[in-house]
């Protein structure tokens, strides 16, 4: 199979591909996922889920799982691509925003193992990453967004409500709205000055679970309400066969050069208005499983496209007015050593 952007992927049988999860976390429902559509495919592989922590639900309903060290630390990198060769892994998944950059620097390292991750170019991941990067993309490509500036730029002219967030964040840590100086000097002091600050947007809220190939080609956009949010995870949430959202993402998605697979963007609509955007992220969102229920097979698309099979998304095909009502399920496994577990000398509280 050619490889992407020159980049040399090691051939595999058409019936076989081992995948690996990094940050697999929680995402026990997308593994179901992928493992139903292998065996709709006829696909043998394993599902490999890699996390720091040894107590991630994920690891424990994968194939294999793989304890690794942090993202971002220097023995990250070496320790996936380790596993790539000791598990003959044909394709790399993140689930987080943690390690999207140093995968973008390194995807090289891991086409030459005959890996392929799902990601872009290092100057992609960096501007979906950025927020001011973000918002000048939105701008540039004619989709409404929210006012953002840094937080040096709102000290000359502050206002009251307004919504902050880290530059660089994740999960909705450190974001929040603030109603006035003394809020906004106590959020600082929290989560430190690498802030932005936005326009308080009220409205309706949307996530767009975006397909995009190799090619550039958006093939499946599935808009879904939020509607209730946990930890930056959709709690409840439902489709909307929305027209305009739909043309939205597939321009957005084909505005982000050298990237493919799944991508999820956010975005506000105030009441009697067109929805504004503020939000890309380059990889599977936590509540893809509603695209995925609702007909838009995600995790089949990019199967199809890491095997050089024709891609059988069809836009706008999935099913209107889905309600995904999330709730917490256990996963029971023996260990054999639970004081090495997070939590076991002091419980962590999220």
């Amino acid at each position: 199979m050619p490889a992407a952007s020159g980049r040399r992927i090691a051939r595999i049988g058409h019936d076989e591909l081992n995948i690996l999860f990094t940050c697999a976390g929680r995402r026990v429902a997308l593994l179901e996922a992928f493992r139903r559509t292998m065996r709709e495919m006829d696909l043998t592989g394993d599902l490999i889920a890699a996390d720091m922590n040894a107590g991630s639900a994920a690891l424990h309903v994968a194939d294999a799982r793989e304890v690794v060290p942090p993202a971002g630390t220097v023995h990250y990198i070496p320790s996936l691509l380790d596993i790539c060769v000791r598990r003959r892994v044909g394709l790399l998944i993140p689930l987080t925003d943690l390690d999207l950059r140093s995968l973008s620097r390194h995807r090289e390292k891991f086409a030459a193992v005959g890996c392929e991750v799902m990601i872009g170019s290092a100057d992609t991941i960096l501007l979906c990453r950025d927020k001011t990067r973000t918002c000048d993309f939105l701008q540039r490509i004619g989709l409404p967004s929210i006012r953002t500036l840094t937080l040096e730029q709102f000290r000359a002219n502050p206002f009251f409500p307004c919504f902050v967030k880290p530059i660089r964040g994740s999960a909705s840590i450190g974001t929040g709205v603030i109603h006035s100086e003394v809020e906004l000097r106590a959020h600082v002091a929290t989560f430190g000055d690498l802030m932005l600050v936005q326009d308080y947007v009220p409205g309706s809220e949307y996530t767009l679970d975006i397909f995009r190939t190799r090619a550039g080609r958006v093939l499946s956009v599935v808009p879904r309400q939020r509607l209730l949010i946990r930890s930056g995870e959709v709690e409840k949430g439902v489709t909307v066969h929305d027209s305009e959202l739909i043309q939205a993402g597939v321009l957005l998605g084909e505005k982000l050069d050298d990237i493919w697979g799944v991508i999820n963007a956010q975005c506000r609509r105030p009441a009697g208005s067109q929805a504004r955007f503020f939000e890309v992220n380059p990889r599977f969102g936590g509540g893809a499983p509603l695209a995925i229920a609702a007909g838009a097979n995600l995790p089949r698309y990019v199967l199809e496209e890491r095997l050089g099979r024709e891609v059988t998304a069809r836009l706008g095909q999935f099913t209107p007015n889905l309600l995904m009502l999330r709730y917490d399920q256990a996963v029971f496994t023996e260990v054999p050593s639970p004081e090495e577990l997070p939590g076991f000398d002091t419980p962590t509280i999220r």
